[in-house]
């Protein structure tokens, strides 16, 4: 079964890695942001301020109906006609639907259903395909000009249609709008863009860029690309404090409704159905008449909603939270149905990111190979997921079956041959093979080498105090009887992790402190909501942190290591088009910049690919643990036919703008 899926995603790696497509970013530091309202958007508040509370009305009066028979939901729906998706957080800004504005919660529905993506992913296949694209885009031979058709036939949700006016207006609103994230990084790759017929537009860059689709589409998680109506936003003063509370889509969902707590959206389906992006490409309705996108609350909460049925699809739980709900519910499942129960190809690995913005000694690769190497990676992984899960040592770039195959096991000899100076003359090898044999004797895991490489992997970090501390000491670090001193005061890690959801990364950040702390390292551990965690990792307002800065889904590597070119790195609070954790190397920036000109399926660009895992490996900018785990359970009481190992049309990435279109695939039970 796990063979048959690695089948699967090497074929979709490979396939990939011939197209000159692609793009997305996961959400690391966060692109969703907030500010205020324009005069525009007041006009329609109230509206939106009516419809909530006619919402809290229907709540009240379906209370005392048959919900408690599942009829009927708590916002008034027919239970059997309403898809109900966990959102992992309530959102701070209710009402806020606009992306291009700070602080909006995209996840909560937003890019999943609504949102215009100019290049979507199907991540089985291993295929990008055009959404308001119609196909690749046609380049000239050195790749400075390039003709996108637009694809007819969809319209907006107030039948205006979607041209190559509403995509050439993005474009350039990002470019003129110095408040949206992505406009620095835009202005240094865009000429111009503009429409030369209703669909056609025509995109001139400053130099060579063969990854046209590939950055301004999705291949993982989403992209910050999302077309949005010229009608509506070219009357807003400014795009990047306008709400957009009643927005306008050219997705599959409209808006009905919003609790003003932020706690749920609902959403309805398009009576146009066939008039979206979905149907558009597809021609298929999806048969959710409605989606509710709902915060839960705590773990207890969530168990007991999922278990009664009142919830169809959770983000993710932990695997004895996903055992108890199974034992309790036969209707719930997982990827597998058996240990390791959870997928490991989530392309984002889960570990420890440094601020290097903060300077000494987090700015210093020594330092982090210390940290690496004063933890135990064994009692790491038992501390999170009991042992369940794929290593991935490889930094920036995650350890998915796709990676181990194309670039890990290649290149294995260079990891283990791979020795760090300490500093007293002495050498260190820091590579350990071993993990898999010992995990699988740990759990009770029989296989050959190929079977358990997939599912431990094929190496981890050796865990070596002595080594640690030479390499602290070579970092500037002094150890005294009292403790460890920097700069000759008392030195304190402060570790952060987001509050209350992505239980991976928190627990590897708790059990990261406990090792430290076990190392002889003062820390502090502490937990951020939401909004503030997408704060602090833009701005780089953290020290070691539990974000996820990593990516890899396609041989070519460029999408996923772009936003390390240090000509990106802002000052430290600021918000730039780069990665938060402003590692500065100039050997990885030149490769990045040779990378952007060069064909993507190329040898040459497969050579610095290597040459970059290389590099950041060294260096270390980032500590990874594990490749993305995720035990993501699906309840069929209402709704059937969901992605798992044995039909894995998709994956289960509810979380991914790709969501639309797995939903297209749903079974009514």
């Amino acid at each position: 079964m796990r063979k048959k899926l690695v089948s699967i995603l090497m074929a979709s790696a490979m396939t990939i890695s011939l197209m000159a497509c692609g793009g997305g970013s996961a959400p690391a530091t966060g692109t969703d942001e907030s500010a205020g309202t324009t005069a525009e958007s007041t006009e329609t508040a109230g509206d939106t301020t009516e419809a909530a509370e006619t919402t809290q009305e229907t709540t009240e009066a379906t209370a005392s109906s048959d919900t408690a028979s599942g009829e009927m939901t708590e916002v008034g729906t027919p239970r059997n006609e309403t898809l109900i998706v966990e959102t992992q957080t309530p959102t701070d800004v209710p009402g806020q639907f606009n992306t291009y504005m700070q602080g909006t919660t995209t996840g909560f529905g937003i890019h999943q259903l609504m949102s215009a993506m100019m290049w979507e992913m199907d991540t089985a296949k291993g295929e990008q395909f055009g959404e308001v694209a119609d196909g690749m885009p046609e380049s000239n031979a050195d790749f400075t000009e390039h003709t996108v058709k637009i694809r007819q036939g969809i319209k907006w949700s107030d039948g205006e249609d979607l041209t190559a006016d509403d995509v050439a207006f993005t474009f350039n609103m990002i470019m003129n709008t110095p408040n949206i994230g992505a406009s620095d990084y835009y202005n240094s790759i865009f000429e111009s863009v503009e429409a030369t017929d209703d669909y056609t537009v025509l995109i001139k860059t400053k130099e060579s860029f063969p990854r046209l689709a590939m950055k301004m589409g999705v291949t993982i998680w989403g992209n910050d690309l999302r077309i949005v109506p010229e009608h509506i936003y070219s009357k807003v003063d400014d795009p990047s404090t306008f709400k957009d509370e009643n927005p306008v889509v050219a997705g599959p969902y409209t808006v009905k409704s919003f609790d003003p707590l932020g706690k749920w959206v609902l959403y309805e389906r398009r009576e146009d159905w066939q008039n979206t992006t979905v149907g558009v490409v597809t021609g298929k309705q999806c048969p959710e008449k409605y989606v509710w996108f709902r915060y839960l609350g705590d773990d207890t909460t969530r168990q007991m909603a999922m278990i009664q049925n009142e919830v169809d699809i959770l983000c993710e739980v932990t695997p004895e939270i996903l055992t108890a709900m199974m034992s309790s519910n036969d209707k719930i499942s997982a990827w597998y149905n058996e240990f390791p129960y959870a997928t490991s190809d989530d392309p984002c690995s889960k570990g420890l990111a440094f601020s290097e913005g903060q300077g000494a000694p987090y700015d210093n690769p020594d330092f982090r190979w210390g940290i690496a190497l004063a933890m135990n990676f064994d009692e790491i992984s038992m501390n999170i997921f009991d042992g369940a899960g794929r290593s991935s040592p490889f930094g920036i770039l995650c350890n998915t079956s796709a990676f181990q195959e194309l670039y890990a096991k290649p290149m294995l000899s260079w990891f283990e041959d791979f020795e760090l100076d300490l500093g007293d003359g002495t050498t260190f090898k820091p590579w350990d093979s071993e993990y898999k044999n010992r995990m699988a004797e740990k759990l009770g895991i029989t296989g050959d080498d190929a079977y358990l490489e997939d599912m431990f992997g094929v190496g981890c970090l050796k865990y070596n105090p002595e080594a640690a501390e030479k390499l602290l000491i070579k970092a500037g670090l002094e150890k005294k009887d009292d403790g460890w001193y920097f700069g000759g005061e008392p030195f304190t890690i402060n570790l952060t992790y987001l509050a209350d959801t992505e239980a991976q990364a928190g627990r590897g950040v708790q059990a990261a402190y406990d090792q430290l702390t076990k190392f002889g390292l003062n820390c502090n551990i502490s937990s951020e909501s939401s909004a503030t965690w997408d704060a602090n990792g833009g701005t780089g307002n953290y020290e070691i942190a539990g974000y996820w800065p990593t990516g890899f889904i396609t041989k070519d590597i460029y999408s996923q290591i772009n936003g390390y070119d240090a000509d990106l790195i802002v000052p430290l609070g600021e918000i730039g088009s780069g990665q938060g954790v402003r590692w500065n190397n100039k050997e990885a920036t030149d490769i990045i910049h040779k990378l952007a000109k060069v064909s993507p399926d190329s040898d040459e660009a497969y050579e610095l690919a290597q040459e970059f895992i290389k590099i950041q490996f060294t260096e270390m900018p980032f500590l990874a643990f594990h490749s993305g785990v995720k035990f993501v359970p699906t309840n069929s009481t209402y709704w059937g036919n969901y992605p798992n190992a044995d039909n894995a049309y998709n994956g289960p990435w509810w979380w991914w703008s790709c969501f639309k279109y797995i939903m297209t695939e749903f079974t009514t039970n």
